[in-house]
């Protein structure tokens, strides 16, 4: 008796299974109609509103442990040539500013733009951006969360 009640309940269940099976193979069938007769631009605004955000991250670049804030040319003096007198060089100094982990900055100073560009992109961290500012001169302020936790307010010209 109890058999017959497996047995019962088992095939209906196959039932339902089969049913849904075959409800499936019919939606299927009208989603791709649908989506091959749809305005494509429709549709994807459709599905880029409804997909979840992914948020935006920039690279910084990281010196010795410390992250790279910031830079500026302190001396570009061109190297001419005596008896040309075409220019055959530079003489840069570069200054760099770095953020240690206690939130301490430091200055130094680097010659020549093969060295600061090494600093630049030897070595890079990655950063979710949380916020942004502009200033009335149209400058962009991004608001990060580095991966260890810890906010960090940056300029724009000194990302990635």
């Amino acid at each position: 008796m109890e058999e017959n009640k497996q047995v019962d309940t088992l095939e209906s269940l196959m039932a339902k299974v089969a049913a849904l099976e075959e409800q499936s193979k019919k939606d299927a069938e009208k989603m791709k109609m649908l989506y091959e007769v749809a305005d494509k631009g429709r549709v994807f605004n459709y599905e880029s509103k409804r997909t979840e955000k992914q948020p935006s991250r920039v690279k910084l670049s990281v010196y010795n442990g410390k992250l790279v804030v910031g830079w500026r040319m302190v001396r570009d003096e061109p190297i001419y040539h005596p008896t040309t007198g075409k220019q055959v060089g530079e003489n840069q100094e570069i200054e760099i500013l770095l953020l240690d982990k206690e939130g301490k900055t430091e200055k130094i100073i680097v010659n020549g733009y093969p060295t600061f560009t090494n600093i630049r992109y030897t070595e890079r961290i990655e950063a979710e951006i949380v916020g942004k500012k502009e200033d009335w001169n149209g400058n962009m302020t991004f608001d990060l969360k580095l991966p260890d936790g810890r906010n960090l307010s940056l300029d724009g010209r000194f990302l990635n």
